[in-house]
């Protein structure tokens, strides 16, 4: 088993050797994809100088050097992998000693796998890392392996928030189940892999791997997701996210997970707030969840007209759908 380690780099001068060095510890490692991305620092030079040292490490680039994000990056990385399995590693984070001993079983196991998911282990750098994670209303970090579900109810149970969605650390999987969910959705200013994730879960069969951590997975004061964003916010990424993953399911899916994801969005457009600081007391809850919808309606007028078609739309559970763990 030879596999494809993609690592996008931005910004990651202080990190990215111990990331590489540690995906070439691991004997499965075929190749190293550094996917460089525009950063200010000194990354470029440092991925340059990797590349030069070890055989196994490419260095990628988008064309003039310009940044395009992680999704984007990943997806470069992704075409251009030479061998049968991917997984992937962020340029801040680094693998465990036997990080692929068990995936390795689990595809042995079941020839009809397509993917293995495991648990990242947290490292808090400094305690300013931590209070802003947990000034950004994250959940308990400790992964859950998700090991009760199984493959075919997956998808349903990450889009419900049933279960904890995998971390892209922990992921490798088959080159060729990519032609089942496509790359990675770059329209998407954040969620880009939860929404890979679940794409990966309805198309492909997945399975937990290890019951311990194998990677670890820092927290650091430059961490996207420890920068702190309102409710307001995380509304509106929620429901560009599960717009997008409905869209994607109309062509790509049953009329049952349609159904699941449509009322996903309907539960965040129904509570997010349209502008920040919005006075609520003032109004009903019903009428503020009209106002929303009719918001929603001016921005992406076919998805509703579509959605109120939809028995799910016009079920009164619809519209006390929770948000969940997304």
């Amino acid at each position: 088993m030879q596999i494809s380690v993609i690592i996008p780099v931005y910004n990651a001068e202080d990190f990215v050797t111990l990331a590489v060095e540690s995906a070439l510890a691991q004997p499965e490692t075929g190749e190293v994809i550094l996917i460089e991305d525009g950063s200010p620092d000194n990354s470029l030079t440092i991925c340059q100088e990797l590349e030069e040292k070890y055989n196994k490490v490419r260095l990628l680039r988008h064309p003039h050097g310009r940044n395009k994000g992680a999704a984007a990056s990943r997806n470069l990385g992704m075409k251009n992998a030479r061998f049968n399995y991917i997984a992937f590693l962020d340029a801040d984070d680094y693998y465990l000693p036997g990080r692929f001993s068990v995936t390795k079983k689990v595809f042995e196991d079941d020839p009809e796998c397509d993917g293995v998911y495991e648990l990242f282990e947290p490292k808090f750098e400094s305690e300013e890392a931590e209070e802003r994670w947990k000034l950004a209303r994250k959940p308990n970090v400790n992964r859950q392996s998700n090991a009760s579900v199984s493959p075919e109810d997956l998808a349903v149970a990450l889009i419900n928030g049933e279960v904890s969605n995998f971390h892209m650390d922990g992921l490798v999987i088959k080159k060729a189940a990519l032609k089942k969910s496509g790359l990675m959705n770059t329209s998407l200013t954040i969620g880009e892999d939860t929404d890979f994730a679940i794409k990966l879960a309805l198309t492909s069969k997945l399975h937990p791997g290890s019951d311990k951590p194998v990677v670890v997975y820092r927290f650091h004061e430059h961490n996207q997701f420890t920068a702190y964003r309102s409710s307001t916010k995380i509304g509106k990424q929620r429901i560009e996210l599960w717009t997008s993953l409905y869209r994607w399911s109309k062509q790509n899916s049953t009329s049952a997970f349609q159904e699941v994801s449509i009322k996903k969005l309907i539960g965040y457009i129904s509570k997010t707030r349209i502008i920040e600081r919005f006075p609520t007391r003032y109004f009903s809850v019903g009428f503020l969840t009209k106002n929303r919808l009719i918001f929603f309606s001016f921005c992406h007028p076919y998805t509703l007209k579509e959605a109120i078609f939809r028995k799910s739309i016009l079920h009164p559970d619809c519209l006390n759908t929770t948000q969940g763990n997304s």
